[in-house]
């Protein structure tokens, strides 16, 4: 079986992704890795979801051509995968 080429889907990702939108994750994962390392459970919890809700917002602002190519990419990276 074959690997799945992640840094293929990573890439499609990066690429289709707004500036802003890349420089929001960043900023939230600094805040998690700011949790993680000097605050409490609850906060590290709330960090955590932030994150998750800036890369949520990052993906819902791909236009839907965007999504496409993403999906085109996943599709042929795990039948590549499974077929290998």
């Amino acid at each position: 079986m074959s690997k799945i080429d992640h840094a293929r889907i990573l890439s499609a990702y990066l690429a289709r992704l707004q500036l802003s939108d890349i420089e929001a994750i960043q900023a939230a994962d600094k805040a998690w890795l700011q949790a993680a390392m000097n605050q409490g459970g609850s906060a590290q919890l709330q960090a955590q979801a932030g994150f998750y809700a800036t890369v949520a917002n990052a993906v819902n602002n791909l236009m839907r051509n965007d999504i496409s190519r993403i999906e085109q990419v996943i599709d042929e990276e795990t039948s590549h995968a499974n077929n290998s």
